[in-house]
């Protein structure tokens, strides 16, 4: 537990540093329900900073996000739950053999042999529990396998929020991808990063200085 103990601290930390910055700062631990069919890139963020942080710079453009229809994990998963292939004939195995290859293990798993019989049954239980039960929020269960539970088994999954009020993926990567191709309506989220810019649209929204805002979910507490 000592990365949630620690994730906690830079959390409040960081929620302190916004109150002195901003006269609108968001609850880190608020919840947000994103669609995540509407998510279309991704990047990885530090979580060195805890949720809530606000930053500026290009880190919301190309080319330091990705669309998540062109990474061989959301392409593979497509092919395994949509076209009903096999796992070893999908893109996300040739990945996660890639890595295996190249960094000695993925997510803690040091062969094919044991990524087969454990973590991709594991999808497959994760998949299948989504598509007929419907998405339960992560707190209180283990949905991703033990080496990321010890890591953030309590927390939902996390998404940045560009400059323009792009939502963009960056935690939670399987849920994210099986929660859309479920067809699930809305997920519950965390906000690691904030852009600067978006920040005062919220700022001019709770100042009353502008009114509109599309029904967008990090304002609507506004």
């Amino acid at each position: 537990m000592w990365f949630i103990d620690q994730f906690r601290r830079r959390t409040a930390w960081t929620a302190h540093a916004n109150a002195r910055r901003w006269h609108a700062p968001a609850d880190p631990w608020s919840l947000l329900h994103v669609p995540p069919a509407r998510v279309e890139r991704w990047t990885v963020v530090s979580l060195l900073w805890g949720l809530g942080r606000v930053r500026g710079g290009d880190w919301d453009r190309p080319p330091e996000t990705t669309r998540l229809d062109e990474t061989p994990m959301i392409v593979g998963l497509r092919q395994r739950f949509e076209k009903d292939r096999p796992w070893v004939e999908t893109e996300y195995y040739d990945h996660v053999r890639e890595r295996i290859d190249e960094d000695g293990s993925y997510r803690g798993f040091d062969s094919m042999e044991a990524v087969s019989s454990e973590h991709l049954p594991a999808i497959d239980a994760l998949y299948e529990s989504i598509r007929d039960d419907g998405y339960r929020p992560n707190r209180g269960t283990v949905y991703d396998e033990p080496v990321d539970a010890t890591r953030i088994h309590d927390l939902e999954p996390m998404v940045l929020i560009g400059r323009n009020g792009e939502i963009i993926w960056t935690e939670g990567f399987h849920r994210y991808a099986l929660a859309a191709i479920a067809g699930v309506e809305a997920i519950p989220v965390y906000v690691l990063q904030r852009h600067a810019a978006w920040q005062r649209v919220r700022e001019r929204i709770a100042a009353g200085e502008q009114t509109e805002h599309d029904g967008h979910p990090d304002l609507r507490e506004l």
